[in-house]
């Protein structure tokens, strides 16, 4: 995988989290607030103030481990579809070899040239040795 892709899927990953945590901050103050107020008092009813509280808390807690969870498990499976490094470089090899051999098919000719400059081009860069006198 390239740098630039892998830094996009990382910052997608951080955005993804950031308003995943944005959106159950503000659904959890909204929803949960009112759902708590009538839970509250309709507990009340029938165990009284502190009971129904405890209950209101308990169920708060519960539905905050589950946000959390679900959450977790998403972020986990987006980085598990994140090709390696290994396989991404493989992939890239394997349609250099497929160009090279669409060419051979098409003209040899220009393959035999080609090798001709890539053994030219290694020939300059390679280091020079001093002959060696027997």
């Amino acid at each position: 995988m390239s740098l630039t892709r892998r830094i996009k899927l990382t910052l997608t990953s951080a955005a993804f989290w950031a308003v995943t945590m944005v959106t159950l901050a503000c659904m959890a103050v909204g929803a949960l607030g009112l759902i708590t107020a009538a839970l509250v008092i309709w507990l009340s009813h029938f165990l009284g103030m502190a009971a129904a509280m405890a209950i209101a808390g308990g169920v708060l807690s519960i539905g905050a481990l589950f946000a959390a969870g679900s959450a977790r498990v998403m972020l986990r499976r987006m980085r598990a579809n994140q090709p390696s490094l290994a396989a991404e470089a493989i992939g890239q090899f394997s349609l250099a070899m497929r160009l090279c051999g669409l060419i051979i098919r098409q003209d040899p000719a220009k393959m035999l040239l080609a090798a001709m400059l890539a053994g030219a081009l290694a020939e300059y860069f390679s280091p020079r040795r001093p002959p060696e006198d027997s």
